[in-house]
């Protein structure tokens, strides 16, 4: 995959996960809502905790292709130039 792939889709998956994120806490409050929640063990910590876990994964995914997009970049430009880098 060629590098400005990788940045255009890191930032692309930012920003979806910044589009969905407010989908989710309200998918979330209607679970964690619900009267019989007690019902199920483990059920309202778990749903809780799970937008963030999914905000988290979704910002480090973007963020670590994104960083490698710029990475490659700047060594192939480097590459191209001739100039040797550590």
């Amino acid at each position: 995959m060629g590098n400005i792939w990788k940045v255009v889709l890191g930032v692309a998956a930012i920003a979806v996960s910044l589009v969905i994120y407010p989908i989710i806490l309200d998918g979330v409050a209607a679970i964690t809502g619900d009267a019989n929640i007690a019902d199920y063990t483990g059920l309202e910590p778990f749903a809780s905790v799970l937008p963030l876990l999914i905000l988290v994964a979704m910002i480090f995914g973007g963020g670590l292709l994104t960083f490698q997009g710029v990475r490659g970049a700047r060594s192939s430009s480097k590459s191209k130039s001739g100039k040797k880098y550590s």
